[in-house]
């Protein structure tokens, strides 16, 4: 019987702590499913989200003990998986990473990735990187309740929300606080997140819809579908080009509605929910912006994107377009912001064909496009779609890119004035952040910014320190034990003081032992229960960890 207990109890400690067993070690990628259910906007019933995520454990020990999540941001197209949203914090050197950094320092990272899924209660086909931003919130806080449980000790928790993962980790955080649920976390990082809201330049709206709508094939309307119908998109950005255009057509603008307009049902409603919620109260909370703090516009109001013909004869013999698409003016004007787009046939303008559309600044802000903001290129807009009409476009572009997150967004500054410079005496619910002078990349990792993460990580992690015991000084004679645990110290420990913790699965201390100037063999009682433990042996400015078997 007691073989059968052993081989049974080394089992079960092989299975949960195969996380530990080598420092470095990745996990496998984990599904895992909302315990709460969201009815989205235009959605009859409630439905649980879903995501996936894995475990980078720490370069140190390998004990899970110190969970830092980061969430992944607006991926409609399910482009990135864990390992990707992983590899993208890179900066300077392409082999430095800030997660690689964390993980150096004994931190253990952990991937959240909303997959494309089919959902079970219904059959519909979810792209969870574009779903409601609400119920992959309430799968991250079913994350959050599975790595508590996980987590040895009880090392605060801390969150890293990129993009629309800001606004994600936002939401789980603050719901979280307040309905009951102890999110345990102490730190939560907003990179270059859309707290104020999104741009895509309108112009580009337009012409993506127009040409779904007229036969560019189905890369252009899963485009559209995706990149800008999807809920997600219609929750963050400020201006959607189904607004603009006259109910029930798919083509025509309505001229009186030429000021930015978002999509009331979707961006009203989640913008209340956010406002009611506010920001997280319990975290040190950071964020870190792309976008010019000075006031340096992206290129300029009402600058020329395109003025081009297109070959379009992949999708009808000698058939062409005709386009000219501009940035939204400058402020309290009215202008084209697509002048013209219109079909050729043998490079011929087919008559009564001409597609245009106007757009207005309101008279205290210039255009979004231009804003000063984290930016976003075209041609990586535009990469879901790898047809030649793409390339030409991307060829022929004036302008490579937009501003997506202005800086006011992503600081949370109430000014309605877009091009207002950042003076530092704002209100903001931020405790610290990084706001470079240029604008950058949406997403950029800098080593600028890098360094202050670093500095912020290392206030954060100040406990863990560089390991100066070494875990093969410390050595259990039987593992599993018994009554006792007896535990050999090596001649080159030598300490004043150290302190020997039990810890159970769910990261409750069960005893704690000092020893002043400890002997080379210390006898330590041992649990009450079988099970599996671990020892958390500590000379106060350092520690390891050391797994053990109980059997009576």
């Amino acid at each position: 019987m007691r073989k059968f207990l052993l081989f049974t109890a080394l089992l079960l400690v092989s299975n949960y702590f195969i996380q530990a067993q080598t420092p470095g070690e990745i996990g496998p990628v984990t599904s895992i499913e909302a315990t709460i259910p969201f009815q989205g906007y235009d959605e009859t019933e409630a439905f649980l989200g879903m995501g996936e995520y894995q475990i980078y454990y720490d370069n140190v020990n390998g004990v899970f003990d110190n969970p830092f999540i980061v969430v992944d941001g607006f991926d409609p197209d399910d482009n990135s998986n864990t390992a990707s949203i992983y590899n993208y914090f890179h900066y300077g050197d392409a082999m430095l990473n800030i997660l690689d950094d964390l993980r150096d320092m004994g931190v253990d990272v952990v991937v959240l990735n909303f997959p494309n899924y089919t959902r079970e209660a219904d059959g519909t086909e979810i792209h969870g990187g574009a779903d409601y931003i609400e119920r992959n919130g309430f799968v991250l806080t079913s994350l959050i309740e599975e790595i508590k449980n996980q987590r040895v000790g009880t090392r605060e928790l801390a969150l890293l929300g990129p993009s629309m993962g800001g606004q994600i980790t936002r939401y789980a955080l603050t719901y979280m606080e307040q309905n009951g649920l102890d999110h345990e976390t102490g730190l939560w990082i907003s990179f270059d997140s859309p707290h104020r809201g999104a741009n895509v330049p309108i112009s580009l709206q337009y012409l993506v819809n127009y040409l779904a709508e007229n036969g560019a094939g189905d890369e252009m309307i899963a485009m559209r579908d995706l990149q800008l119908n999807s809920a997600a998109a219609k929750q963050m950005l400020l201006d959607h080009y189904a607004e603009h255009l006259v109910g029930g057509e798919p083509l025509e603008q309505d001229y009186a509605i030429q000021l930015p307009t978002p999509v009331a049902a979707y961006r009203n409603t989640f913008m209340t929910t956010m406002n009611d919620l506010g920001f997280p109260n319990t975290t040190r909370n950071i964020s870190v912006a792309n976008g010019s703090g000075v006031g340096t516009m992206v290129e300029s109001p009402g600058a020329t994107i395109i003025d081009t013909n297109l070959d379009l004869s992949e999708i009808q013999e000698n058939a062409g377009l005709n386009l000219a698409l501009y940035f939204t003016p400058e402020a309290d004007i009215n202008n084209y912001v697509v002048d013209y787009i219109q079909p050729t046939y043998y490079g011929v303008p087919i008559s009564d064909t001409e597609y245009y559309t106007y757009a207005t600044s309101p008279d205290y802000t210039a255009g979004l496009d231009s804003a000063p903001g984290g930016t976003v290129l075209f041609q990586n807009y535009l990469n879901s779609g790898s047809s030649g009409l793409v390339t030409q476009f991307i060829n022929a572009l004036e302008v490579d890119a937009f501003s997506f997150i202005p800086v006011l967004s992503a600081m949370n500054i109430d000014d309605t004035n877009w091009y207002t410079p950042i003076s530092g005496t704002e209100t903001t619910p931020f405790d610290n952040a990084f706001i470079p002078t240029e604008n950058q990349r949406h997403l950029k990792v800098t080593e600028a910014n890098a360094s202050f993460l670093m500095d912020e990580f290392n206030l954060f992690y100040e406990s863990i320190s560089v390991e100066d015991l070494n875990a093969s000084n410390f050595k259990l004679i039987e593992n599993p034990v018994s009554d006792v645990i007896r535990l050999r110290l090596s001649s080159q420990t030598a300490v004043a003081k150290l302190t020997v913790k039990i810890v159970n699965t769910t990261g409750q201390e069960i005893a704690s032992y000092d020893f002043t100037n400890p002997s080379s063999l210390l006898n330590i009682p041992s649990p009450s229960a079988d099970g599996y433990y671990m020892l958390s042996i500590s000379d106060g400015n350092s520690s390891v960890v050391k797994k053990l078997v109980v059997l009576k």
